[in-house]
């Protein structure tokens, strides 16, 4: 998890941000398909809208944002946010065939702070850092969950 932050958050190639220090605005199919002196990767195969290293916004989406599919259709969901890199908050959102599913985290001083949606006609479990499991049904939710201890000290 620590790398893959690492790999998120840092600037320099390669990295998630380094085509966005670049001007990027989707996602390349190389790391430097842009080079720092602003030229092409000579190496052919150069695409500036690929799918290739778009899984990062899957993974933003499960793990920073921490919303998650456990059923077909989104009809059941996990709501289990891994904070990291530095990262002290996140909204997240999905358009599910039911309705909204959405999360919105943030780390405090004792432990996490959550609001959820749960869409009508679905369930999901909530698992915040530090705190067991939670059964939710649908409708707004907010939970608090306590700092971890190995983070407390």
């Amino acid at each position: 998890m620590d790398v893959a932050y690492r790999l998120l958050l840092q600037t320099e190639c390669p990295s998630w941000l380094y085509p966005v220090t670049m001007g990027a605005t989707t996602v390349w199919e190389r790391w430097d398909s842009l080079r720092p002196d602003g030229t092409l990767n000579p190496g052919g195969m150069t695409s500036f809208n690929h799918y290739a290293l778009g899984a990062v916004a899957d993974w933003l989406h499960r793990v920073v944002g921490g919303i998650t599919a456990t059923a077909p259709g989104y009809r059941t969901l996990s709501f289990r946010p891994r904070p990291g890199g530095g990262i002290t908050w996140a909204r997240t959102r999905h358009e599910t065939p039911y309705g909204t599913a959405a999360l919105s985290w943030e780390l405090t001083t004792t432990g996490m702070t959550a609001r959820i949606t749960v869409p009508e006609g679905c369930t999901a479990t909530a698992e915040l850092p530090g705190g067991a499991p939670v059964p939710l049904g649908p409708g707004e939710h907010l939970l608090d969950a306590p700092q971890p201890a190995e983070k407390a000290a």
